[in-house]
């Protein structure tokens, strides 16, 4: 499996500690209402079905609305991956478990990593009990994508691999952007804007014929 593989590469390598750091999950935390926060501002645009993310454009192809695209390029994965991820609207019909499903939908088929990834999903969506909450209040949000690349960590401990537990085509994107949040506070609309960076792990071709989701590092905690 990848996380236990990943703490080996880093064992007494300071530089790399974070490699195994970015896999093992903690307690999320993450304050996801929007109340009070920036109340005094603009109205946010609702996004669009297509991201207006400039940074990214070069590198994505199209999918359907709210899914994964369906390809070999790992940027290209990634960076869908990331939008996917960050993208959820409480005043929609969809349903919270639509959204863990459809990050589900494009995981590593093999079935090793998929309890991880699971836990990894309950730590960046809503609980079901804040989502309840967050409806009161038209929650939405999404990302706007800064910078995607292969982060140094990952090439260095892929250079000291030697052992074969690592498919072919597996590589890592940290991902880095400015996670938008939007709803109505008081009979105001309020948004927040906040940095994030994360890593994405997945597993391309040769392996696959198209790419695959094996782990999301945790929030703020990438490999760099």
């Amino acid at each position: 499996m990848l996380a236990p593989h990943l703490a080996n590469l880093t064992r007494n390598k300071t530089a790399l500690a974070a490699v195994a750091a970015a896999v093992t999950l903690g307690c999320a935390g993450t304050a996801l209402a929007i109340a009070g926060d920036g109340s005094d501002s603009a109205p946010q645009p609702r996004p669009s079905a297509v991201s207006r993310d400039t940074s990214a454009k070069s590198s994505t192809e199209v999918a359907p609305a709210g899914q994964v695209v369906d390809t070999s390029d790992p940027a290209a994965f990634a960076v869908s991956v990331a939008r996917v991820l960050f993208a959820w609207d409480t005043t929609e019909s969809t349903p919270l478990n639509e959204y863990t499903g459809r990050l589900l939908a494009v995981a590593d088929p093999s079935g090793e990593e998929s309890a991880g990834l699971a836990t990894d999903l309950t730590t960046y969506l809503p609980s079901p009990e804040s989502w309840e909450d967050l409806k009161t209040y038209e929650t939405r949000q999404w990302i706007d994508i800064t910078s995607y690349e292969v982060p140094r960590d990952w090439n260095s401990a892929q250079d000291n691999a030697k052992s074969p537990d690592i498919a072919a085509g597996t590589t890592a994107y940290t991902i880095t952007g400015l996670r938008r949040r939007s709803g109505i506070w008081q009979g105001e609309t309020a948004k927040t804007v906040d940095d994030v960076a994360f890593t994405i792990f997945m597993t391309c071709k040769p392996t696959y014929d198209t790419c695959r989701l094996l782990r999301i590092s945790q929030l703020n905690n990438p490999l760099r």
